[in-house]
């Protein structure tokens, strides 16, 4: 059975969302910071979620591990993904 939900209009946020190796925490920093005008630092990404501070923590660098956000003196910003080669 094929999935017929409508997909996001923002490609970046279909692919994040769609990545299944990123967990729930992960793709929600990701999200956040997407959303935002301009990066935070992580002690403000945890006080805007209200997760636990480890959790952001792994979640940022495994994102950081991805390429989809970047650290610019302690300020964080989500970096769009690179495009999936098909």
């Amino acid at each position: 059975m094929e999935n017929t939900a409508p997909r996001p209009v923002d490609p970046a946020l279909d692919q994040v969302l769609r990545d299944t190796e990123l967990t729930h925490v992960a793709r929600l920093v990701w999200i956040h910071l997407h959303n935002r005008p301009s990066g935070q630092r992580k002690a403000t990404i945890v006080r805007a979620l209200g997760a636990d501070k480890g959790s952001i923590y792994r979640a940022v660098r495994a994102l950081t591990e991805r390429g989809l956000v970047c650290d610019e003196d302690g300020v964080w910003t989500a970096t769009a993904p690179k495009e999936e080669d098909r």
